[in-house]
């Protein structure tokens, strides 16, 4: 928590170094290698009065070309740009934006433009996707420790963007997020993720962009499966805008009488499908399959689904986790009103994210019977990004890690601020929903999660049980991390391009199948 795609790494992140001038001229090219193939690439070039950029990312079928204009003095006073299909020939949308004193009026549409205001002075400007803006950044400062004001789409007010320099490390920070180069060495490497960008060199050859192309999944059963499966798209009705659909697969098992229990599967933060498969950063990772197949031979059904915007289903992004409440809710509504699964024998899974919306659900609706919390926190999530931030800096020198930690809730105050889902995830408190729960409660966590720190668990329980609630069992993994996969190392979100083994351990799949049957089973 966060879960990581190339989509919201290169989103979110936006690191990139390099020694550009002001008043330099050449094209510079960008080369973005994920999971051991390049993904996307992006030119830039900057004058005296103008720069220029091309983003080019196949996997997500987008081009993008921007412009920004600057007065003789520096100051940006205008920018624009257009996203094309990545061949090119469709145009999918456009913006521009002009400074006007501490505010930036900006459009945004193809056909019909929408109208923005960011509050605050501007000092450049964040295109989606890029991964050049910081080495805007990062020639502005020309070795100074300094902050720049920047302005992104979609966001109310401009950003910071720090850049800061230390022995022979330069340090980048903006949203929450923060890459360090080391030495002379141009490229970076984003923690969390499998993404690498450096700068071409000129000499090796390029050969035609493909990009890294997902693998088409199936979700159809595999051969001698215990289960039948159903693809079925949901109708969801938001407390604010379109109705939208959702696609799912329900999972029926082989043996067993019907009417059947069931479970529905709530996956981490971040778009995530059906499978909860993070490719490419870990690209055969799909738990819930695996949680599909092994809960059809305790005879449970299975309801899992796409998120919004992710995999075959609609919607748009900027909802909140309560939003995405109300969609599972709808979800469930849907399940009980099917004749083969028995509405009076209905559970919840939750990893993440997950673990948050199930109790929610669960303290709303009393009519679910049982409750599966797979590594969801107890406390807020300011208080979990904090944890997330802190420890990587505990093996740094001691004067250093002081330095480092007196920036944590500056740091953490532009996360929050960043957009509706962060400013809701910040200061929602699990306390408050877990002493309400009066259903079965099954907590499992990783020894060595460290997005959600193992500790969580067993104050998570505590908490359910000081609101008189005595049925809630805690199981902790050795050497299992926040994806429940072993590893040999400490757990971090580094290591999950690297992990040997992505298939879920029998114990964890027994754990929960036959918690599940006990709990679910029918009267008498």
């Amino acid at each position: 928590m966060p879960e990581y795609t190339v989509t919201s790494l290169m989103l979110l992140t936006l690191l990139l170094f390099s020694t550009l001038t002001q008043d330099s001229t050449p094209t510079i090219l960008y080369r973005m290698v994920q999971g051991g193939s390049e993904v996307g690439r992006e030119t830039y070039r900057r004058s005296a009065m103008r720069l220029d950029r091309t983003l080019e990312i196949p996997l997500l079928n987008m081009r993008l070309t921007t412009q920004v204009e600057f007065d003789a003095q520096g100051r940006m006073v205008r920018f624009a740009g257009e996203i094309y299909n990545t061949r090119g020939d469709t145009l999918r949308n456009r913006f521009e934006g002009v400074v006007l004193g501490d505010s930036v009026v900006a459009t945004v549409g193809r056909t019909e433009p929408r109208r923005l205001v960011i509050r605050g002075r501007a000092e450049g400007f964040i295109p989606n996707q890029t991964v050049s803006t910081v080495a805007e950044a990062a020639a502005r400062a020309r070795g100074r420790d300094t902050t720049f004001r920047f302005a992104v789409l979609g966001v109310d007010t401009t950003v910071p963007v720090r850049v800061s320099h230390r022995n022979d490390s330069t340090t980048v920070t903006m949203a929450g997020v923060t890459a360090y180069l080391v030495g002379r060495d141009p490229t970076i490497r984003v923690p969390g993720s499998a993404l690498v960008v450096s700068v071409w060199n000129g000499v090796d050859s390029l050969l035609p962009l493909a990009g890294l192309r997902r693998p088409v999944v199936s979700y159809n059963p595999p051969v001698g499966a215990s289960y039948t499966a159903e693809h079925v798209r949901i109708t969801i009705r938001p407390a604010t805008g379109d109705t939208f659909s959702l696609a799912a697969t329900l999972s029926l098992p082989i043996q067993g009488s019907r009417p059947f229990p069931a479970v529905v599967m709530m996956s981490g933060s971040g778009q995530q499908d059906r499978d909860e498969n993070l490719w490419p950063v870990v690209a055969d990772y799909r738990p819930f399959r695996e949680y599909a197949e092994r809960l059809a031979r305790e005879g449970i059904a299975v309801l899992r689904y796409d998120d919004r915007t992710a995999g075959e289903s609609g919607g748009a992004l900027g909802g909140t986790t309560e939003d995405y409440t109300d969609d599972v809710r709808q979800l469930v509504a849907w399940l009980r009103s099917r004749p083969d699964i028995d509405a009076s024998r209905i559970g919840l899974v939750g990893h993440s994210e997950g673990g948050v919306m199930g109790p929610l659900l669960a303290v709303t609706d009393l009519r679910f019977k049982a409750l599966v919390i797979l590594a969801g926190p107890s406390k807020a999530g300011r208080a979990v990004v904090r944890d997330q931030f802190v420890w990587p800096l505990r093996d740094l020198p001691a004067d250093e890690r002081a330095r480092e930690m007196a920036d944590v809730e500056r740091r953490l105050d532009e996360w929050m601020a960043a957009n509706a889902w962060t400013k809701w995830f910040a200061t929602y408190d699990p306390a408050s929903t877990a002493r309400q729960l009066r259903l079965p409660v099954l907590i499992q966590h990783g020894a060595l999660d460290r997005q959600v720190s193992v500790g969580q668990a067993d104050s998570l329980a505590a908490i359910i049980r000081s609101g008189g609630n005595r049925d809630v069992t805690v199981k902790i993994y050795p050497r299992l991390n926040h994806l429940f996969l072993p590893t040999d190392g400490d757990g971090s979100p580094s290591e999950y391009g690297a992990l040997r083994q992505v298939t879920l351990p029998l114990e964890v799949l027994d754990d929960t199948a036959r918690w599940l049957a006990l709990k679910l089973k029918a009267p008498g």
